[in-house]
């Protein structure tokens, strides 16, 4: 048994967390607002693909975890392009699958979105305004 370097706790972490959320089908790796599709068809096939992502991140990571396969033999980079193209292939799916022109609008028109800005919220504090309007 080989020592575990920082990528391969890495792709134990991802995998348990992709495959996770494929069991569980919620999460942010689910959020997109504009979809061009339906959103059951979207979820499934996410959840496909994150179930076979993370399994073979998870298998790749234990296989040279075990020293079956060494991180730079052939095969350790076979297995480490097939993970890369995995992660890949979902999110060319999630860039397909989403609305563009629809997004581009909703960014730049949506009242509720105008309204919120992430900086504001985390440094402007409201008290010492409404303290200054009294």
């Amino acid at each position: 048994m080989q020592p575990m370097g920082f990528l391969t706790i890495l792709e134990i972490l991802i995998g348990i967390y992709l495959i996770y959320a494929a069991i569980r089908g919620k999460g942010k790796l689910y959020e997109n607002d504009y979809l061009n599709c339906p959103r059951e068809q979207y979820v499934r096939t996410m959840r496909i693909m994150a179930a076979v992502t993370g399994v073979i991140m998870l298998g790749t990571a234990v296989v040279e975890m075990l020293g079956i396969v060494g991180s730079t033999s052939a095969m350790g980079w076979l297995l480490w392009a097939l993970t890369f193209g995995s992660i890949v292939v979902m999110m060319i799916y999630t860039v397909k699958k989403t609305d563009r022109k629809a997004a581009a609008a909703g960014r730049s028109t949506s009242p509720e979105k105008k309204d919120y800005d992430p900086l504001r919220a985390a440094f402007v504090f409201d008290d010492e305004e409404e303290q200054a309007g009294e």
